[in-house]
């Protein structure tokens, strides 16, 4: 069996220093930077091509579908080739997709090359997730975890600020440059500061029996798949929010693309101060502790979002203020809910970190794309959709959690 000279460094030879917490935070970031950047521009790419609101969030859609579900490729091509290749291979093709993008002339082109980015993006998030896993164990991991999260929840907050800015001076493609140069940085930053991870005896089989037979095994374990659904529904209520949100603030209660992004970022920096507490906190009381106590708060913003929906809908008489308080609580939950699961998740898992990770994340984007395509097909002239879908995952990934983790 071939070794390349980088899989036959022990992952201890890299420390998980700060300097390479941050490269990894970068890494994950593709996704709120290529989802969120883009936001503030649907009612302008939906006038310019006389396309629909369906047609325009599909772009959306199509993103966050192949996102999540193509993490199933590069997990086990991670644990044959090594991390380090893998991320930037990912990371050369979302820079070209992105590019390319700059040239569409109407929604289906944008629909298919977004996909196309959205297969690209993935592979670097998969990547710094499983290196955190080959670097650290448990609780440090989900501490590591948090960390990278406070860092990459900032994209959200900002993308929504710079893409409005970016599309007021120079048009909503000059997004797609911007999004090309993100795509550089990341690129030079892994290049100059990451080294492979994955010990040798860890490589895993590249057969496709060998590969179903790993994920079998993860899809086999209930407690596995727990953690993964309680992290992956409610990111199925956040992406409802990411997916419905420029429409609903901006198509039905008249906030300008400025105010909007404004508002989405005050929204999202819950996330920021969220990972960072959660990071201290699980030093002191283990993820497992911090999972179990954030359960409960998107079970409670849940049902108070079918409430305030509901009269919403039939009397008009609460606004848009109440819907943005209460997706902050959920979208805020993420901070506690996502870096703890995934790290219990991983922890069993050593011998396959690439394909857990990937599986990992199949499921959460998958529920988060599900969810906010669902949710955009039902869109109405009213917020009662987005709330009933922030909803439900919320309430959902309560039940995952108590049902099959805490069985």
């Amino acid at each position: 069996m071939m070794k390349t000279s980088e899989t036959t460094q022990p992952a201890a030879r890299q420390p998980l220093t700060p300097l390479l917490v941050a490269t990894l935070a970068m890494s994950s970031a593709f996704a709120p930077m290529s989802i969120d950047m883009y936001l503030p521009a649907f009612p302008t790419i939906q006038a310019e091509f006389a396309a629909s609101a369906s047609e325009v969030q599909l772009s959306l859609s199509a993103f966050m579908l192949a996102f999540g579900f193509g993490q199933v490729i590069y997990g086990p091509l991670g644990d044959y080739f090594g991390r380090r290749p893998v991320l930037l291979a990912g990371v050369v093709l979302y820079i070209a997709t992105s590019l390319l993008c700059l040239v569409v002339r109407g929604p289906h082109e944008l629909i298919v090359l977004r996909f196309i980015q959205g297969l690209a993006a993935c592979a670097p998030p998969v990547m710094a997730r499983t290196m955190v896993r080959d670097l650290a164990e448990r609780d440090q991991a989900a501490q590591v975890m948090s960390i990278m999260m406070a860092s990459t929840s900032m994209a959200p907050m900002l993308a929504p600020l710079i893409g409005s800015q970016v599309m007021a001076y120079f048009g909503w493609r000059a997004i797609f440059t911007t999004l090309a140069l993100f795509g550089v940085l990341s690129l030079v930053m892994a290049l100059l500061v990451t080294r492979e991870t994955m010990r040798p005896e860890m490589r895993g089989p590249l057969a496709f029996g060998g590969i179903l037979s790993r994920f079998g095994e993860l899809l086999k374990s209930g407690i596995f798949l727990g953690y993964a659904l309680t992290a992956g529904l409610l990111f199925g209520a956040m992406f409802s929010f990411i997916s419905l949100s420029s429409f609903v603030l901006i198509g039905i209660y008249g906030l300008a693309p400025q105010s909007y992004a404004l508002v989405f970022g005050a929204t999202i920096i819950t996330m920021t101060v969220g990972a960072s507490v959660n990071s201290r906190l699980t030093r002191r009381l283990g993820a497992d502790t911090m999972l179990r106590r954030a359960s409960w708060g998107p079970l409670v913003a849940g049902i108070a979002l079918v409430v305030c929906g509901v009269i919403e809908a039939t009397t008009g008489v609460i606004g848009w203020i109440p819907f943005v308080v209460l997706s902050t609580v959920m979208v805020g939950s993420m901070s506690f809910i996502a870096p703890n699961s995934t790290a219990c998740a991983l922890q069993r898992y050593p011998h396959m970190a690439g394909t857990a990770a990937s599986l990992l994340g199949v499921i959460q984007f998958g529920c988060g794309a599900t969810f906010g395509a669902v949710a955009g097909v039902l869109l109405t002239d009213s917020v009662l959709p987005m709330a009933l879908f922030m909803a439900l995952g919320g309430i959902l990934s309560f039940v995952a959690y108590r049902v099959l983790v805490k069985a």
